[in-house]
C-alpha cells in the first residue's frame, strides 16, 4: 500500500495528462487541490470522470493550516499554475525553482506537469536534485529526454517532437486542453502584442503575416469529448484563419504522461 504525499505543480495545458492519470488510479488515495483560479477548469474535469477531491483554501496550505496529515494514507495535493507563465520562459523557469523551493518540505515526491517551455537544457529534476531535498519529476520520453512543451508531451517526447515539427512546418499545432482553453489560452499569449506599429491587431492577421495556413488537430483521446474538441478546433479556425488537418494516426503517445505518474508514485516506496 503507498504512503507518503505527490505534490504536483502544473500548467492547465497539462490538465488532461494529470486527469488521465488520477482518473486511472486504482489504489485508494486523497486529492486535494489548491483553490487557485487555474484550478477551476480541472476541478470541472476531475468531477465529470467521478474523482473525489477536496479543495483547500491556497492561504492555509501555504502556512501549514490545511489539515492534511502527511503521515496517513495516500495523498496527492495540486497547485495548479496560470497559463500565462509561458509568455517569458526565464519567468516560468524562476517561478517553478522558487515554488519547488517553497512547497519542497510538504511533500515526499513532486511531479512536475510542464515541458521545458523555451528553456532549453533545463532538466529541472537534476536541479532538483541539488537544490532541494524532495525528488522532482518531469515529462521524459524513453530515451530519458525532457519533454519539450505539451505537443512534445503529446507525442511522444523529444526526438517524435522533432519528425512530427519536420512534417508540419509552420503550422499551429492544437491539442485538446487547447482547444478546450483557447479564449484564455489566446489572450494570455497576447501573439498580436508589439505588432500595432505594423497594422497586426488580431491572431488572423499574426498568423497571415508569417505565412501559416493550417492547423493541425491532435487528438490525444484524453480529456475533453470529440464533440468539445470539435466546437474547440472551431473556435481556433474563426479567430485565425487557419484551416484544420488532422494528425495521422499513431501520432499521439501516452508514454510520457503514464511515466511521470508512475515515477512520482515509485519514489514514495
Amino acid at each position: 500500500m503507498t504512503k507518503g504525499t505527490i505534490g504536483i505543480i502544473g500548467c492547465p495545458i497539462l490538465e488532461d495528462e494529470l486527469v488521465y492519470a488520477l482518473s486511472n488510479e486504482k489504489e485508494e488515495k486523497r486529492v486535494f487541490v489548491v483553490d487557485t483560479p487555474p484550478s477551476r477548469t480541472l476541478r470541472g474535469k476531475l468531477e465529470r470522470r467521478g474523482v473525489p477531491f477536496t479543495v483547500i483554501d491556497q492561504w492555509e496550505f501555504d502556512n501549514g493550516l490545511d489539515g492534511i496529515d502527511r503521515g496517513e494514507g495516500f495523498n496527492i495535493v495540486v497547485i495548479m499554475n496560470k497559463l500565462g507563465l509561458h509568455m517569458e520562459p526565464k519567468s516560468l523557469r524562476q517561478t517553478i525553482e522558487d515554488q519547488l523551493r517553497f512547497y519542497q518540505s510538504r511533500f515526499d515526491a513532486i511531479a512536475l506537469y510542464y515541458g521545458s517551455c523555451g528553456n532549453a537544457g533545463w532538466d529541472v529534476s537534476k536541479w532538483a536534485s541539488g537544490a532541494i531535498g524532495t525528488p522532482v519529476f518531469v515529462f521524459r520520453d524513453g530515451n530519458e529526454d525532457v519533454c519539450d512543451d505539451c505537443i512534445g508531451v503529446a507525442v511522444g517526447g523529444h526526438s517524435r517532437y522533432c519528425d512530427f515539427v519536420r512534417k508540419h512546418t509552420g503550422m499551429l499545432f492544437v491539442t485538446p486542453a487547447m482547444a478546450g482553453n483557447w479564449g484564455e489560452f489566446s489572450k494570455e499569449l497576447d501573439i498580436a502584442k508589439g505588432f500595432d506599429a505594423m497594422g497586426i491587431h488580431n491572431l488572423r492577421e499574426v498568423f497571415e503575416f508569417y505565412g501559416y495556413k493550417n492547423a493541425v488537430r491532435i487528438d490525444t483521446g484524453i480529456g475533453i469529448s470529440a464533440e468539445e474538441m470539435d466546437r474547440g478546433c472551431e473556435h481556433v479556425a474563426d479567430t485565425t484563419g487557419l484551416e484544420f488537418i488532422t494528425a495521422a494516426p499513431g501520432t499521439v503517445d501516452l508514454y510520457p504522461a503514464e511515466r511521470l505518474y508512475r515515477d512520482a508514485k515509485n519514489a514514495l516506496g
